[in-house]
This record gives C-alpha cells, sequence and structure tokens, in this order.
C-alpha cells in the first residue's frame, strides 16, 4: 500500500551517521529519524526546525525536514529543499529525485512526475529494492496522463476542519436512516487511551492514536458537530465501524490493537447506561485475527470482504459470503475479473445489488496508490465486468478508499490521503452530477401467504396475483367497512415492509358531470384513503394518487383501485398488481395503465380546475402526492412522445398556453432522473431528452 512505500523510501536514509558535529545535534537527528519511523511527521518536523544549525548545515537533516513536510502535505516549502538538494553537486541523496517526482505526482503534472522518478532511477542500482515500485508509479503516471482529459463525473470537496484534522480520518459511512449524518473513524488527538505503540503500551513518545468511531451532523449546508461514540463502544483499542443492519439499528464494527488485526462486534443503539460492557462478536465468517478487513454488509445476507487468506490471486482478495437458511456460506474469491496480484478493498455494493465499488492498488489501471473502480455483474453469465476507473476528481495520486454512495443516490463519501487534505487521510464528498442508477432498489421478493403442496411450473394466471380489491366509497363521509379496514391493512405493511414499492392510488368518479369537479371529487375520495394510510405510518414518498376521468361499469360511487411499482420481478406466487403488469384494472385498455405514457400538463391548482374548453379534449387526469399541496391537471394520453408533443401544440392554439409534456413510468410522473435510468427498457423516452 502506499503508506508502506513512502515509509519504505524513508528508512533508505536513515543509516546515516553525523561526521565531525556535537552530539546533541546528532542526538537531534537521531530523535527525528525515530519519529519518522512512527509516521510522527508533524513532531519530527518541530524537533528538526529546533536546530537552525543542524538545518543549515546538514543535508540528510534538510532531505528529512523535506520528506516531513511533503507528509504533512506542505508541498511548496518541501520542494525548496529537495531543489536546493538536487542543485548541490557535492550531494549524494538521490531519494531527492524521488520526492520531487511524488510532489508533481500529488499536483497531477504526471509528465513532470514521470521525468524525476526516471532520473532517480538513473541514480540508483540496478538491484535497488525501490525500482520495481518507481516502475509502478511511472505507469501510474501514464494512466493519469490519459484520465486527467476525460470529462469529470462528479465534483469533490473537503468536508473541512469542522470534521477532518492533521490526523487520520476515514472510513466515512452515511447513516442509513439520516441523510444530514455521516458517522467516520479517526485516529485524532484526545482519543480513547492517548498514545500507545502497536502492542497497546502507552507510549508518550514514539506511541499513535488508536482510532476511534464518530459522527457528525450537516447544520445549514456544513458538515460539523463532531462527537465521539460513547466509552462503551470506543476504547483503548482502534475502533472502526464497518457498516450497519438493513433497518439501521445494527452497527458492525471492528476493534484490534492493530488495524490490520482484531475482533469484528455487533451493536445496537442503547443508551450507554443500557450497554453491557462486554460486546457481542458477529458470528459470521470473519477472521480478523487472520487478516480479514474491509468488512461490508448487503441487505444482512451478502458479505463482501477483502483479506489476504491463502488461495487467493496475491495481496488482498475480494471475497463474498452469502447467508442461507442462518448460516453462513464457505466465503469465494470474486475472482480474476476483480482481484489481482496487487491489493483490492474497502467494497460497496450498491443497492441494485450488482454495482460494486471497490478500491485497488493495481498500477496497470490506477493513476495513484489506491484508486476507485466500478465493476457490475452480469448474472446471464455469471461474470463481472472488467473493472473500470473511476477517474479524476475521485481518484488522485494519493490512496483512495471507502467509497460509498449515499441513499439519494447523487452524494458518495470517501476517504483520500490526497496532499491538498488536512492531515494523513480526510474525508471527501463527491457530487456527481446525474443520478447513479445503481442506487435503485432490487425487485421485491413478496412471499405468497401459503404454499400450495404442489405448486404449478410456468402457468402465471391472476389466481398468482396477490388480492388487493378496489374500494367503492358512495358516500364520503361514511366509515371504511371491515373488508376496506382489511384491504387499507395488508396495503400499509406491504408499503412499510418493502421501502421501494410506490403506491398508485387511482380514483374514478361517480358520474358524468363537469370534468374538472368530476375527477376532483374523486381524488378526494383517494386522499381519503391516503390520510389512514399515513395515519398506519406509511411514508409520504411511498404514495401517488390520481384522478382519472372514466367511469367505472355498474358502478354506484367512487372507485379508488390500487397499483404498485418498484418492481416488475416478483415470484410466480404472490404476484402484486403493477401498472404494465399483472395489472387488470375496473376500466380496462386505459392508456395511463400502461408502463410508458406521456401526458400534457396545462395547469396547477390548489383545488378544483375548471376551464371553457376542457369539454373538448380527452383523458382529462388529476394527480397529487400527500406532501405537495398542489393538484396537477393533465390532458391527452399516448404511448410515444411523438404523439404527444403535437398534441401538446394543439393544447397551446386553443388557450392552453403553458402546456407541456410529462412522462409517465408504471403510472408514476418521472423526473429526468428516472427518465434516464429507464433509457434502457423505454428508448422512446430518448426523444423526451431531446437526443434523437
Amino acid at each position: 500500500m502506499k503508506y508502506f512505500f513512502l515509509l519504505f523510501c524513508v528508512l533508505l536514509v536513515l543509516p546515516a551517521i553525523l561526521p565531525a558535529q556535537g552530539i546533541g545535534l546528532a542526538d537531534k537527528k537521531k530523535q527525528a529519524k525515530e519519529l519518522i519511523l512512527s509516521e510522527r511527521y508533524a513532531d519530527a518536523l518541530t524537533v528538526l526546525n529546533n536546530s537552525r544549525q543542524l538545518i543549515r548545515d546538514d543535508q540528510e537533516a534538510q532531505l528529512l525536514c523535506a520528506i516531513c513536510l511533503f507528509q504533512t502535505n506542505q508541498l511548496g516549502p518541501a520542494l525548496t529543499y529537495l531543489n536546493a538538494l538536487v542543485e548541490d553537486k557535492q550531494a549524494n541523496f538521490p531519494e531527492s529525485w524521488l520526492y520531487i517526482g511524488k510532489i508533481y505526482h500529488a499536483q497531477h503534472q504526471f509528465s513532470e512526475a514521470s521525468k524525476y522518478y526516471k532520473i532517480y532511477l538513473r541514480n540508483i542500482r540496478e538491484d535497488h529494492e525501490h525500482r520495481k515500485m518507481v516502475v509502478e508509479e511511472i505507469r501510474r503516471c501514464a494512466n493519469g496522463i490519459d484520465r486527467q482529459f476525460h470529462s469529470n463525473a462528479a465534483i469533490v470537496e473537503n468536508l473541512g476542519p469542522n470534521v477532518n484534522t492533521l490526523y487520520d480520518d476515514f472510513a466515512p459511512i452515511p447513516s442509513p436512516n439520516f441523510q444530514d449524518k455521516l458517522y467516520f473513524s479517526s485516529s485524532r488527538q484526545g482519543n480513547m487511551g492517548g498514545l500507545r505503540n502497536r502492542f497497546g503500551v502507552p507510549d508518550e513518545r514514539y506511541g499513535h492514536f488508536c482510532s476511534d468511531i464518530f459522527s457528525s451532523s450537516m447544520i445549514k449546508g456544513v458538515w460539523g458537530q463532531v462527537s465521539a461514540f460513547n466509552y462503551l463502544l470506543n476504547s483503548p483499542r482502534h475502533e472502526v465501524l464497518l457498516d450497519f443492519s438493513a433497518d439501521g439499528n445494527t452497527q458492525y464494527y471492528f476493534r484490534g490493537w492493530e488495524l490490520t488485526s482484531g475482533e469484528v462486534v455487533v451493536d445496537t443503539f442503547k443508551k450507554a447506561e443500557d450497554k453491557l460492557l462486554s460486546s457481542t462478536p458477529f458470528q459470521g465468517p470473519i477472521n480478523s485475527v487472520g487478516g480479514d478487513v474491509a468488512f461490508f454488509l448487503y441487505q444482512d445476507s451478502i458479505l463482501i470482504f477483502s483479506s489476504n487468506r491463502p488461495g487467493g490471486l496475491g495481496g488482498l482478495d475480494l471475497y463474498r459470503a452469502v447467508l442461507r437458511d442462518g448460516h453462513w456460506l464457505e466465503p469465494k474469491n470474486l475472482g480474476a475479473s476483480i482481484n489481482t496480484p496487487f491489493d483490492e478493498t474497502t467494497p460497496f455494493l450498491a443497492r441494485d445489488g450488482r454495482t460494486l465499488y471497490f478500491s485497488s492498488n493495481d498500477s496497470r489501471k490506477g493513476i495513484g496508490g489506491l484508486d476507485v473502480f466500478k465493476s457490475v455483474f452480469i448474472a446471464s453469465s455469471n461474470t463481472w465486468t472488467e473493472p473500470s476507473n473511476l477517474g479524476i476528481p475521485i481518484n488522485s495520486a494519493g490512496d483512495d478508499s471507502f467509497f460509498r454512495i449515499a441513499r439519494d443516490g447523487t452524494t458518495a463519501y470517501f476517504a483520500s490521503s490526497r496532499k491538498d487534505g488536512l492531515g494523513l487521510r480526510d474525508i471527501y464528498v463527491a457530487y456527481f452530477s446525474d443520478y447513479l442508477p445503481e442506487m435503485d432498489a432490487p425487485p421485491v421478493v413478496v412471499a405468497p401467504s401459503k404454499t400450495p403442496a404442489n405448486p404449478p411450473k410456468n402457468n402465471t394466471t391472476n389466481a398468482d396475483v396477490i388480492a388487493i380489491s378496489p374500494l367503492v366509497l358512495a358516500d364520503p363521509n361514511d366509515p371504511f367497512s371491515k373488508e376496506q379496514v382489511a384491504t387499507l391493512d395488508k396495503i400499509a405493511a406491504l408499503l412499510k415492509q418493502y421501502s421501494s414499492l410506490t403506491l398508485v392510488a387511482t380514483a374514478y368518479p361517480t358520474q358524468q358531470a363537469q370534468p374538472g369537479s368530476n375527477i376532483y371529487s374523486a381524488i378526494k375520495q383517494a386522499e381519503k384513503v391516503v390520510a389512514y394510510l399515513l395515519n398506519k405510518g406509511v411514508a409520504p414518498e411511498a404514495i401517488f394518487m390520481r384522478g382519472v376521468n372514466a367511469l367505472v361499469s355498474k358502478q354506484k360511487g367512487h372507485t379508488v383501485e390500487f397499483s404498485f411499482t418498484g418492481t416488475r420481478n416478483l415470484p410466480v406466487q404472490g404476484k402484486l398488481p403493477i401498472i404494465g403488469d399483472h395489472y387488470n384494472s375496473v376500466v380496462p385498455g386505459l392508456t395511463v395503465n400502461k408502463d410508458l405514457f406521456y401526458k400534457i400538463q396545462v395547469s396547477s391548482s390548489k383545488g378544483v380546475f375548471q376551464h371553457s374548453a376542457l369539454s373538448s379534449f380527452s383523458d382529462l387526469m388529476v394527480e397529487k402526492t400527500p406532501n405537495f399541496e398542489f393538484y396537477r391537471y393533465t390532458l391527452g394520453a399516448f404511448q410515444y412522445f411523438e404523439d404527444a408533443d403535437k398534441y401538446r401544440k394543439t393544447l397551446i392554439n386553443n388557450g392552453f398556453s403553458g402546456a407541456f409534456v410529462v412522462p409517465y413510468i408504471n403510472g408514476v410522473r418521472a423526473d429526468k432522473d428516472k427518465v434516464k435510468q429507464s433509457l434502457s427498457i423505454f428508448p422512446d423516452l430518448a426523444n423526451y431528452l431531446g437526443q434523437k
């Protein structure tokens, strides 16, 4: 890994002894070297700077000073020292060329960096132990030259001094329940246990702070308000938060005296006074003492982690284990499509269950130490796609790892050792210009209430669909019947259990009347139904209401029927009614019950909408969501954008001056992000986006 490479370079200069100087200066330089070996670069720099004579007269001390400045992200002063050393013909420190190359590499001046790396190679022995590593750095620079001209898919920002410190801040995990909360780990001043060596013994002189777990909250758009976990979670040892359970109520974290050897612990969010002194070990196929690291848990049933266990392809490899019938199966190596002779680590599996992000220091594909890569699992061939480098600015000349996308699908967090940061590693945020479709939830599997002894094979009938009867509401003031309550309770349970589902509640009017008031009265009945669901704890975002101007045959009273979006691949036994699939409407043949259609919005109102020309046009519909106070009125219903756009122009000529086309996918209004996600399923959407 990158840190070991840098430290190894430092070791080259350590054996030299100061000739003919006072013992005090020799002791200062020795102390600085010991601090550098302990990665206490700021402290080593203080020791060196406290002796002006040492810095002025001793070239090795100048090199040590440059290394400390580089490691503490002070590239300009470091370069000043290094340039002076390479210009002095009496100096014999080829590492100066190496660190000049590193400085240019850190600044993404890849051509300059490569030049100085090559000068370094010309000044060391053919059998020098660093030669192979420097050749890999030159290869990364060549990759960087190519990648720097690619378009940027994201904007990257440092979370700033409210979160990051001069120390090591890493392993960010967005809260599964709150968009304005972030968890991370940090080896910062003030942590539990103070300064300790690798064996856990207090060591004020050369020790390190072990990592503790912290949380940060966003206040008025700024990350801050950092607080440490309580003393029963954070201890004198390293603690690193690994993941949460699917419901967010259980946390998994690492604990050990070294970051590469310890245990995985399970904990629930109890108050400190309710916690036990002992923690519960994770009962899974993880051997943290044996080198299993970087744990990621997907939907409580798939475990992906990094390990150097025997049988791998080299370095750290990614492995996958599956929970089946309450037992974890033997972990399987993800194979040569993902793993390499280099290190693969810090995996993240997106919500779709098949898009994998991870970090690798494969110099054949990277531009820095660890780079973030992306690969997609192809179920039909049981293979992973060739990993693609996310490029600059997410990747850098430093180590970029712990990449995780937030549930909003447009924001990601990661840790980086890039040299524009405050410390060894900092927490960064990436804002993507487009929604990442892999953050859509996978298809929901709904089990049937009872499984027949001999289930039919390949015989899908309407009987396989989970029965959710329409509600007929004759009088707005009448209470729901027992049967209606049972139906609504069933719907509420489904929506609360499966967060990817969206309910489409469609209301039909009781009789032919003025179009505007007709469907307005219908959707008011739908709102009565929705009020019951909201009272049962259903999230407002999970409901879409619409009133359609179509009469139900032989039906007295308003009819509210129910369908769903959010999945299309339900098992044969237990299919939900989905618009465009397994949906038998009480008014058959309507275009608005197809999986893709377009309408033209003509008005947005807080109440009933009337227009003298309404009766001249077809397919009037009103729609509403629980957390939006306006009712949107649309006309027409078309399967193709071209037809919808022609109709829009007709409406404009007839007095609807602000008319515009709206696409609907599986019955629900789709914004441009959703449209982009659905292009591969519905190619006609490209016309809506103006791509043809």
